[in-house]
């Protein structure tokens, strides 16, 4: 009797943990980051936490049902309602462009070290032809105007040089920040008017890669703006502090790393934010975010826009989390969005891009 006790107890003690850290994950995203930068851990593992809580709610629904227990029945019952809340099918958009043809903006992070590897210029090439994609956002790509804003490229890293070819069909913005290294590059099949350059906190008046770029462009005779984001890096992922080989003092070096870069990704969502608020034009948001959508630094930066979605991006081989974002404001519609596969040729990066079809919402009104 005294062992069923034990393990009842420790049954339920067990569905309490769980169920505390589903609720820190999911209270994530409204928590200042200030003080409560380490709910991010439990955000970034709440979809394998919702799915255990669904469980354990439907098991207490079921369980009140047969032995009409009615609390057990509430309690499981709330469970379920968050589940869905947070997870649930997102309503269909009511307001479509009608038969106008859609705007394909793809966002890529592409790593220079990818590039040595065989065969990758001509995945990239395969992969951009399959996808065909009218305006392509790049990150951790480096290119350097030259002296006046209309220069050729005195710099163009990969993966510049194979997508800038004749064939392809992908030109630079116009009007670019001359003799300014970029990190952010967008291209297009369509004209793009200008790119500007524009720092994020704490470094990015000094440092090149602490910087979003803001491309202006006209699309079926509208103007926008893309802004092209990478915000500041996770460093160690959560997952690896699991790893029971790690010594206290490297774990805390972790923690101590996490934090720094949640409170880093969090000025620069802020930053981001306002500089959005301001905006005149019709926005769009791509990007690597360093961030889940159901995290601070991503809530915050999507504020009044509308999500593309697409599914898990990183990383590549096995994509277990979605840190690669569209968004786009009220103006336009999102029709679908996909998280390409890797090719034949294997793998382009540690990440997969998200490619979102996008149209003007007949209903808006500027």
């Amino acid at each position: 009797m005294g062992l069923r006790r034990v393990l009842w107890a420790l049954a339920w003690g067990g569905a309490g943990l769980l169920v505390a850290a589903f609720l820190v994950g999911y209270a994530a995203p409204y928590l200042p980051p200030a003080h409560f930068w380490w709910t991010d851990l439990f955000a970034v593992l709440l979809p394998v936490l919702g799915g255990a809580v669904g469980l354990l709610g439907a098991g207490l629904v079921g369980q009140s049902i047969y032995r009409q227990a009615w609390g057990r029945g509430a309690v499981g019952a709330v469970l379920l309602l968050l589940v869905a809340a947070r997870f649930g099918a997102v309503p269909a958009e009511d307001a479509s462009g009608g038969a106008a043809e859609a705007l394909r903006l793809m966002t890529f992070n592409l790593p220079p070290a990818f590039a040595r590897k065989p065969d990758r210029g001509r995945a990239l090439t395969e992969l951009v032809e399959r996808e065909a994609p009218t305006v392509l956002a790049l990150q951790e790509t480096q290119m350097q105007a030259g002296a006046s804003s209309e220069a050729p490229l005195a710099l163009a890293d990969w993966p510049l040089p194979v997508l800038l070819r004749d064939a392809s069909g992908y030109t630079l913005p116009r009007v670019r920040p001359p003799e300014t290294l970029v990190h952010r590059p967008v291209l297009g099949q369509i004209r793009l008017d200008s790119m500007s350059v524009h720092p994020l906190p704490p470094s990015g008046d000094t440092n090149p890669r602490a910087r979003y770029t803001r491309t202006h462009f006209t699309w079926q005779g509208r103007p926008a703006v893309l802004y092209n984001v990478h915000l500041h890096t996770v460093g160690t992922r959560p997952w690896e502090l699991l790893d029971p080989a790690q010594s206290l003092r490297r774990w805390r070096a972790v923690l101590r790393t996490y934090r720094n870069g949640a409170l880093h990704r969090a000025e620069q969502a802020r930053r981001i934010r306002r500089h959005i608020e301001r905006e005149p034009r019709p926005v769009l948001v791509a990007g690597d975010f360093n961030s889940t959508r159901h995290q601070w630094a991503y809530q915050h930066i999507a504020q009044g826009l509308r999500a593309a979605g697409g599914g898990a991006t990183f990383p590549a081989g096995w994509p277990l989390v979605q840190i690669d974002h569209v968004l786009a404001g009220p103006a336009w519609h999102i029709e679908a969005t996909t998280v390409p596969r890797p090719g034949a040729n294997g793998l382009i990066s540690d990440h997969r891009p998200v490619v979102a079809r996008l149209r003007w919402r007949d209903d808006y009104e500027e």
